[in-house]
């Protein structure tokens, strides 16, 4: 006898609205609830779209590896941040995500990213400068917004060969408004339509227009020098130079638009997160914060650190991870359901959406001893099954080791220098968006070691 397969639990909700009161009001609240109360497999409502909740690591792999075919990204969430970043390689779908892919992928090859470490280094020591000086006057600082600034700065030095620290500000101020309006629309049954000029999507359209006034100028800078005696010294060089096998085709300056957005928000935002929520943990626990202090001081020696010194970084990395387990930049993955699918004995209609949310399943208690506290040690054996910061499968972030390079030299070098201390009364609360910022910044003040 074949068996039908179920529907699955979930929040009843609202009759009309469905969960979407819950889902505005506090969505990361709402899914740990749910798998609390329902299981691995939990079925949602945003008005009349149906969403599943998937949080086990087989379904991971059966959605984003084993069946990934049948799951595009033809989703309300990549509409939205298709506004922002257009047909790129993270809103992409079939053929046209392949051959983005395929052009892309060489410019994240090792070789290439291991030459990035000197330029992270190097404007990581200028912020510390700077912050030496902000401790003459014992003056507190919003780490948040410097971590925001630095990678903005560090993806400007190496996927553009720019100094981009002028524009850092724009950009910063720039998508503290084009976030929370993406996300927010996600969070409404209906929208104004996007040419409506709203006081909210007028605000859009100029920030939007502040990124492309600094994105368009560096392509342009760069069809200018594309002849020069070093023609591939940063990604965007590299871009310009890819065709395809097959038409010969370069990238015309709509797609390297696309794809520089893309870069500017996965490379900047993610990883300026997940420092600010590293720095945060470590000045909350004494002993991990010694550790990591007596690693960087007996391999570092008060020197830069160098890619060579990353293996014997182990610590530090360790602490990094379990920042990015707690509190991961992408804390939620959404696709659509093309052909009709069962998923641990349950049915996921055509035509619907599944999303794994890494901040669920790195808390999940059958994978994570004491899931909610903060233990780099947990990572000193291996990388457990149910962690998935970058993704999986095909779509693995393709700056994932761009990204964990970049946070092992900043920590590393923060650490030797400073002591972080949260100032009294400021309130530590995440903020999921596109990506899981903190609420209100992180404000501490700064204590050199030497002090």
């Amino acid at each position: 006898m074949i068996v039908a397969p179920r529907i699955a639990p979930g929040p009843r909700g609202h009759w009309l609205l469905g969960n979407i009161r819950e889902f505005r009001r506090d969505v990361l609240g709402l899914m740990m609830e749910s798998t609390r109360r329902f299981g691995d497999v939990v079925r949602f409502r945003l008005g009349p779209h149906v969403i599943h909740l998937l949080n086990h690591p087989d379904y991971v792999e059966h959605v984003l590896q084993k069946n990934q075919r049948n799951f595009d990204k033809q989703t309300r969430s990549a509409a939205f941040i298709r506004l922002v970043t257009g047909e790129s390689l993270l809103t992409g779908n079939g053929e046209f995500w392949q051959r983005q892919r395929r052009l892309l992928q060489p410019a994240f090859h090792h070789h290439n990213i291991a030459r990035f470490s000197d330029q992270m280094t190097s404007a990581t020591a200028v912020m510390l400068e700077h912050w030496r000086q902000r401790t003459a006057h014992d003056e507190p600082l919003d780490v948040a917004s410097e971590m925001m600034r630095l990678t903005y700065t560090i993806v400007g030095r190496t996927l553009f060969s720019a100094n981009v620290g002028p524009d850092a500000e724009t950009i910063e101020r720039a998508m503290q408004v084009i976030l929370p309006h993406t996300f927010g629309r996600l969070g409404r049954v209906l929208n104004w339509p996007d040419w409506l000029p709203t006081p909210r999507n007028r605000r859009f359209r100029r920030a939007l227009r502040d990124t492309d006034h600094v994105v368009y100028r560096l392509i342009e800078q760069h069809r200018l020098a594309q002849n020069s005696a070093q023609p591939d010294r940063d990604l965007l060089a590299m871009l310009l130079r890819v065709r395809d096998e097959e038409t010969g085709a370069g990238l015309n300056d709509e797609q390297l638009r696309n794809e520089t957005v893309t870069f500017l928000l996965a490379g900047h935002e993610t990883t300026a997160n997940a420092l600010t929520w590293t720095f945060y943990l470590l000045s909350q626990h004494p002993e991990a914060e010694r550790q990591i202090r007596e690693e960087v001081s007996t391999v570092l020696g008060g020197r830069v650190p160098t890619l060579d010194d990353l293996p014997r970084l182990a610590f530090t990395r360790m602490v990094i991870q379990e920042a990015m387990r707690l509190y991961p930049p992408i804390w939620i993955i959404e696709r659509r359901v093309i052909a009709s699918d069962t998923v641990g004995g349950f049915h996921l209609p055509s035509g619907s959406s599944v999303v794994i949310a890494p901040y669920a399943l790195h808390r999940h208690p059958a994978f994570w001893e004491r899931p909610e506290e903060f233990d780099p040690a947990r990572f000193a054996r291996c990388t457990p099954e149910a962690y998935f910061p970058f993704g999986a499968g095909p779509r693995l972030c393709i700056g994932s080791e761009f990204a964990m390079l970049e946070a092992q030299l900043l920590t590393a070098m923060v650490v030797q220098s400073f002591r972080l201390r949260l100032v009294p009364g400021h309130r530590m609360e995440p903020l999921p968006g596109i990506t899981l910022r903190a609420r209100h910044g992180l404000n501490m003040t700064l204590y050199p070691w030497q002090s």
